[in-house]
């Protein structure tokens, strides 16, 4: 036990020491509580306001079934599975805390851009976690279509994964957990599609914009060292 608690302690204890990491911790739960709160009036008003309701051919296809309680074990034992795997990795962890936050945020705003009426012969999904949370405490949401908060969940920690046998089991888990969502009628085929669209560029984004940034600057370097060398 002293052998693995070692390296965990001593692990966050280095990791603690930076500012930015430190200051990041402690900032993005408190965001995580404003989101929550702001969130329950907003819910109200999706609840309340007229959408458009979608022709999904796929869900005609699929057989109706309510799968709320496997989509929450499979949802939160996933979660803890990530964690438990990666609790000697504090940016890893951190990472996961933060594209929780910002999936979360973008999610709200394309719910707010894009109306929606929920599929006909919707099962109302109930997670009992996030009903104490996030959602209205007066009744169940259903039109907070796009994208599926669910998929996004799982293919975040597909996406934050570090290790193989892990990554390959919540391929497979955010495959399951589409399907159960599709048959359940909470979200279109159209919402498990952004889910995996919207967090993949989220995650990659601050990779994509460092590589950019970074590259420009090596080549305006490389531009003034050609220009010095040429004067001189």
């Amino acid at each position: 036990m002293s052998m693995y608690n070692f390296p965990l302690t001593e692990a966050w204890k280095q990791e603690t020491q930076n500012k930015v990491f430190r200051l990041k911790l402690l900032v993005t739960p408190g965001l995580f509580f404003i989101y929550s709160a702001v969130t329950q009036n907003i819910g109200n008003y999706i609840e309340m306001r007229n959408g458009v309701r979608l022709d999904d051919k796929l869900l005609t296809l699929l057989p109706a079934f309510d799968f709320s309680s496997p989509i929450f074990l499979l949802l939160y034992s996933s979660l803890f599975a990530i964690i438990i795997t990666h609790i000697n990795q504090p940016k890893t962890i951190l990472r996961i805390i933060e594209m929780h936050f910002l999936v979360a945020v973008v999610r709200q705003v394309c719910i707010l851009l894009v109306a929606l009426e929920p599929p006909a012969h919707m099962i109302v999904l109930r997670d009992f976690f996030l009903e104490n949370t996030v959602y209205p405490h007066n009744a169940p949401l259903t039109k907070d279509l796009f994208f599926s908060g669910h998929v996004a969940s799982i293919w975040i920690y597909f996406l934050c994964a570090k290790r193989k046998y892990l990554k390959i089991y919540l391929a497979f888990a955010t495959a399951v957990m589409s399907l159960m969502i599709l048959c359940m009628r909470v979200h279109y085929t159209y919402d498990v599609y952004g889910a995996l669209f919207f967090t993949t560029i989220i995650y990659f984004a601050p990779a994509w914009i460092r590589s950019k940034y970074f590259s420009k600057e090596s080549l305006n370097a490389n531009v003034l060292n050609r220009k010095e060398v040429f004067e001189n």
